[in-house]
């Protein structure tokens, strides 16, 4: 009797080419033939074709038989089964970080009223250059490109088979020089090139006296129908992937062949407007030239805006294709925060954007510029920020951005995806690479957290109705003591060559503690024996993600030198909640009280210990939670490598004292709403004295068109000297008192002004601009803004208004304001004016 198996689809986007790629590859080693039906469309396919596996249309909770007929039934059944539970784990460690949602369109740009389409962001960022427009072909606009000869059935297969295994061997060895998503994506195009049923299907086509070139076409058209029909966006993207295979085996077949927009060249700055832009096409892109995509209909989850979004190219995508008849002659603006194009912008709008770009650059140039010193507190409290990283491959990045260790090494990536575990000295070679590139900054190994969620074909462990609460990580070390003891070794051995940590996931009780904590002893007394040098001292720590260690933190902190909240697992621990699952998505909260309330407690029993810890994930990086992350006592803070500068920026200008002010106010809030609102202008700033009027709030000789572009360039200076964080509602609450009443005083001078929640430390500002401009119904060429915290005095605010207004109808003060030629000059006569000791 044929082996049969019942698979209900665990992943949210389905079996798309990825892991249709991964399934195919599988059943190809069987002797069997498989068998995949999907009950819900009654569609079935052999599962040794990805296209055909595609094609089943298997979507999120798809119910699936999975039959196996041939002398390795069995066999294959077990391993395909373990595949299928793996496979969410794969796609988890590919996926990319979702599209951030655009932000609101702020009020200095509003004023402009620049025409403009609303599209969808794939990647922030803003591109200023002309466009290129490229139309993608059709399956019928290749077959009128086909050739006329047909060299007979023989010639022509040999001449298909031929083709496709040079583009095999091209992509092979490629998959040699990549990593990331640009190898997922070759990857999963070497699945449709190997795929069986499409090789047979062109075959068929020749038989039917189509020369190669049409039976390729015409198999290809096939199956892109198939996709298209799919129930899935995410599927029916995969058509773009089939016609750049198509295209590329069609080169191969004729060398000689020009298809039809087969190669695009750009040979000056570039934004490329493109209805369907294909990976192998965006691959072959000279990048130095893009400066942005717009892409029509290819959308968020294909390969292209993947693969866009990983090299920070601003992208967006959900436009109209009104934008393909487009002028190219005329310069455009992308806007990737904001998800716009403005198509032809004006003088205004296209010096908004080069101020755009220019204060980004600047303020980039800022954290760089102190992204190699430790991370302090504006008041001299320490926290120390890392990377995490899941190879080896990584490291050579991250501590360009800064980090000053890796807080989180994920070492299972090493174990899987391969017939047998890798040796000893296999791991001692790649951990040691990974201390010696480390340089003495510490590097903590997360020992192999593997099993029910992230299974492995050597290790054979059964499929669970709950993977990701059953057997994994420390669970497994007993059974498979000689794979933990294994990668002890390595660990240790490596911990010669620098600054080496470990830390063992998923503990929940003391007696787990004790257990790995003499293990790791045992393999310290073989290594003596045999003579290896290793640091005997070496920490080992625990990951805090399961809710029971909470109350077990006297107990494990005797066994354990360091304790790191995994926030991703707390978190769903804490609230039952996969984080994975859309439909319980509102429960899953980091923003929670009752959550914070867990680390406060987690924090305050460690430290009481006499310990230290950590936190990793997602919300290490949250700039939101960072200052209740600094109050609550965290000693260590682990994230992804590029949102290290903005961090340790931040960190920069926080008052320990006032962020565990903020805290005390976060706990006792009643709901997320509350906390969130606590959060969205907090009071954490060092109360270190700032003079209300300094030279680098005096800006002279600005070159500005309108009253709105002087209020932008006056808060972009407040941003970038470190007294907003929030340039765009500052420029709100400034555009707020304008609305009601021009702040035009007469005599040239106007007298912007607002008591904000965003401003961090009130301030003067003055702009002597380079030709007068329009403010309401009047011309005005010196402007001084005041901005004041919204905490203070009403009198401080009319204090200095008054004062200036005052001052201003004395004619000697505004002629020695109008003939100052620097800004020193304008600092000594306001300062002399409103009793600033100068």
């Amino acid at each position: 009797m044929a082996e049969q198996l019942i698979y209900r689809c665990k992943l949210n986007e389905g079996i798309h080419a990825r892991p249709a790629g991964h399934i195919e590859r599988l059943c190809n080693t069987f002797r069997a033939e498989v068998f995949w039906k999907n009950f819900r469309t009654g569609i079935t396919a052999n599962a040794k074709s990805a296209l055909a596996l595609v094609g089943t249309d298997t979507l999120l909770n798809d119910l699936c038989e999975i039959a196996f007929c041939g002398e390795d039934e069995f066999d294959a059944s077990l391993q395909l089964s373990d595949l299928m539970e793996k496979l969410l784990f794969l796609e988890e460690a590919v996926q990319e970080d979702s599209p951030i949602t655009a932000s609101p369109v702020p009020r200095t740009l509003r004023e402009l009223h620049p025409a403009c389409f609303h599209g969808t962001r794939i990647c922030g960022g803003v591109a200023i250059a002309r466009p290129l427009i490229c139309q993608s072909i059709s399956f019928a606009q290749l077959e009128n490109q086909a050739p006329k000869e047909f060299l007979g059935e023989k010639e022509e297969i040999l001449r298909f088979r031929a083709g496709i295994n040079m583009l095999k061997k091209e992509k092979i060895l490629r998959l040699e020089n990549i990593s990331g998503v640009e190898r997922d994506i070759v990857e999963a195009h070497l699945s449709v090139i190997n795929d069986i049923t499409f090789s047979t299907q062109v075959e068929d086509n020749i038989h039917q006296h189509l020369n190669a070139y049409s039976a390729v076409v015409s198999a290809a058209s096939v199956f892109s129908e198939i996709l298209s029909r799919s129930a899935s966006k995410y599927i029916r993207e995969r058509v773009l992937d089939v016609m750049d295979i198509t295209q590329q085996i069609l080169m191969k077949i004729y060398a000689e062949l020009v298809l039809p927009h087969s190669e695009l060249r750009l040979t000056e700055l570039t934004l490329l407007i493109a209805d369907r832009l294909t990976p192998g096409k965006f691959l072959a892109l000279d990048k130095s030239f893009l400066a942005g995509l717009v892409l029509s209909h290819t959308g968020k989850t294909s390969h292209t805006a993947i693969l866009a979004r990983s090299l920070g190219i601003p992208t967006i995508t959900d436009l109209d294709d009104a934008l393909l008849a487009g002028d190219t002659r005329q310069v455009m603006v992308l806007d990737g925060n904001l998800g716009l194009l403005i198509p032809a912008p004006d003088a205004a709008v296209l010096r908004y954007y080069e101020s755009e770009l220019a204060v980004s650059a600047v303020k980039q140039q800022q954290m760089l510029a102190k992204v190699s010193e430790p991370a302090l507190t504006a008041d001299g409290h320490r926290l120390e920020v890392l990377a995490n990283i899941g190879s080896s491959a990584e490291v050579e990045n991250i501590f360009r951005f800064g980090a000053e260790g890796i807080g989180l090494y994920r070492t299972e990536m090493a174990f899987m995806d391969r017939p047998q575990p890798p040796s000893e000295e296999e791991l001692f070679w790649h951990y040691s690479k990974v201390l010696q590139r480390a340089n003495g900054k510490p590097v903590i190994f997360r020992t192999i957290d593997i099993g029910g969620d992230k299974p492995v074909e050597y290790l054979n462990i059964p499929e669970e109705e709950n993977p990701f609460l059953g057997y994994r990580a420390i669970r497994i070390y007993p059974e498979f003591i000689g794979l933990y003891r294994t990668q002890l070794a390595a660990i240790l051995r490596a911990s010669a060559e620098g600054n080496a940590k470990i830390m063992i996931p998923m503990i929940a009780s003391v007696e787990e503690v004790i257990w790995c904590r003499s293990v790791l002893e045992e393999v310290k007394a073989e290594l003596k024996l045999r003579a290896l040098p290793f640091n005997d001292a070496i920490e080992m720590g625990v990951m805090l993600e399961v809710p029971s260690v909470l109350f077990a933190i006297t107990e494990i902190a005797r066994h354990a030198d360091f304790f790191s909240v995994g926030s991703n697992d707390l978190t769903q621990y804490l609230f039952a909640a996969d984080r994975g699952n859309t439909r319980v998505e509102k429960v899953y909260d980091h923003y929670s009280p009752a959550f914070l309330r867990a680390l406060k407690f987690a924090v305050d029993g460690v430290h009481r210990e006499g310990r230290w810890i950590g936190i990793c994930g997602e919300l290490a990086a949250d700039p939101l939670l960072l200052p209740v992350l600094a109050g609550l006592g965290f000693d260590e803070l682990s994230m992804s490598a590029s949102a290290i500068p903005a961090i340790k920026n931040d960190i920069s200008g926080l008052s320990l004292v006032k962020c565990r002010s903020l805290v005390a106010k976060v706990l006792a809030a009643g709901n997320s709403s509350e906390v969130k609102s606590l959060l969205i202008s907090p009071d954490v700033a060092v109360d270190i004295p700032r003079a209300i009027l300094t030279h680098d709030c005096i800006l002279h000789n600005v070159a500005a068109g309108s009253r709105n572009e002087v209020i932008k360039t006056l808060t972009d200076n407040l941003w970038l000297q470190g007294r907003t964080a929030n340039r765009e509602k500052l420029a709100e609450d400034i555009w707020k008192r304008e609305d009601s009443f021009p702040t035009a005083v007469g005599f040239g001078f106007a007298i912007p002004h607002t008591k904000s929640d965003f401003i961090s430390h009130s301030t003067i500002s003055i702009a002597k601009l380079q030709e007068s401009v329009q403010w309401a119904e009047q011309s005005v060429n010196i402007v001084i803004m005041l901005t004041i915290r919204k905490d203070s005095t009403d009198n401080d605010h009319m204090k200095y208004f008054s004062r200036l207004a005052r001052k201003i109808m004395n004619e000697d003060f505004r002629n020695e304001i109008s003939r100052s030629e620097t800004a020193s000059e304008i600092y000594k006569a306001v300062s002399q004016a409103i009793d600033v000791e100068f």
